[in-house]
């Protein structure tokens, strides 16, 4: 099976729709035989489920019998969850970009919505799952980038929503700080943040946590908590949820991710749990959301000039 081959465009890896080099001669034959629309979808999905394996968390709609996660639970009620955020700023965003976008949901979702979008993921799994979705959607208001969304290319451009959802619980330290001061400044409205962080009277969670520690970056004291990703080194990269190469995160206090979007000139406006059951069973997980409000904000030179490099390093 050959693997799926990204086209560079203006410096990006752009996964695209031509599935039946994606996908071998699987595709090919449900391409020329004589079978329905609905048909050759379902045939290209089994494809794709044989050979990177079954959706592992978005549900999206393809049609309105076929949908890509049929036993697992709808997540449209994030979406909604988003959107209802979103509206409640008073807002009417143009452009939208989910990092670490996983199958693609909200990328397309809001798409769908109107919303030009692009998710940027660094799993090739979910990439070739979230393109064969919005190809067979045919959103052309959508993109897939293959990235690291710790170096995040100055190409990417500015949005008015930047969408961080279950991506910074993730990240070690100070990979985590750097992400908070980038995502700064590709946000030119709105930065909505779905993470775990660190309290000081929160001593459990869906994970096990160490004590509460200090860490340094750059002349500056931040306290969080360090969690495993993986007990095993070499199973790194092994949860398509998880973390892509590191043994170890830092989930950082919220007061410490607020104070440093502040200095990047976001300032909080909201602070929300996805439902009351969701506040009580994971109170250590609210959705944080930023205002852009000072567009010059400090270092946003540098910040630039390093990301530029890091894109022009990523692509020669």
């Amino acid at each position: 099976m050959m693997k799926p081959e990204p086209r560079l465009i203006d410096g990006f890896e752009y996964y695209v729709a031509s599935l039946s080099v994606q996908l071998g001669c699987r595709q090919q034959k449900a391409e020329r035989a004589t079978i329905s629309k609905p048909e050759r979808i379902s045939a290209v999905l089994e494809a794709i489920v044989s050979t990177f394996g079954p959706w592992t968390a978005h549900n999206i709609a393809l049609t309105e019998q076929i949908i890509t996660r049929p036993d697992g639970p709808t997540q449209q009620w994030r979406v909604d969850f988003f959107d209802s955020i979103i509206r409640a700023a008073g807002r009417s965003p143009k452009s939208l970009l989910d990092l670490a976008c996983l199958e693609g949901l909200f990328a397309i979702e809001f798409a769908r919505r109107g919303l030009t979008t692009v998710g940027i993921d660094a799993r090739d799994a979910h990439l070739v799952k979230a393109e064969f979705a919005r190809s067979t959607l045919e959103l052309t208001n959508c993109r897939f980038i293959r990235g690291d969304v710790r170096s995040l290319p100055i190409e990417i451009g500015n949005f008015d929503v930047v969408l961080a959802a279950g991506i910074l619980y993730h990240l070690d330290f100070p990979d985590c700080v750097k992400f908070l001061r980038d995502i700064a400044v590709v946000s030119n409205d709105l930065l909505i943040i779905d993470s775990y962080f660190a309290y000081e009277d929160v001593h459990t969670s869906y994970v096990p946590l160490s004590d509460l520690k200090y860490f340094h970056f750059e002349g500056r004291a931040y306290r969080g908590r360090e969690i495993v990703e993986y007990a095993d080194p070499k199973s790194t990269g092994g949860n398509p949820w998880g973390s892509i190469d590191s043994t170890r995160s830092v989930w950082l206090t919220e007061e410490d991710v607020i104070s440093a979007l502040s200095d990047r000139g976001c300032r909080l406006i909201e602070r929300q749990f996805q439902s009351p059951s969701s506040k009580r069973a994971y109170p250590d997980r609210p959705t944080l959301v930023f205002k852009r409000t000072i567009r010059d904000a400090p270092d946003a030179e540098e910040i630039l000039t390093r990301r530029s490099l890091t894109a022009a390093e990523a692509f020669g």
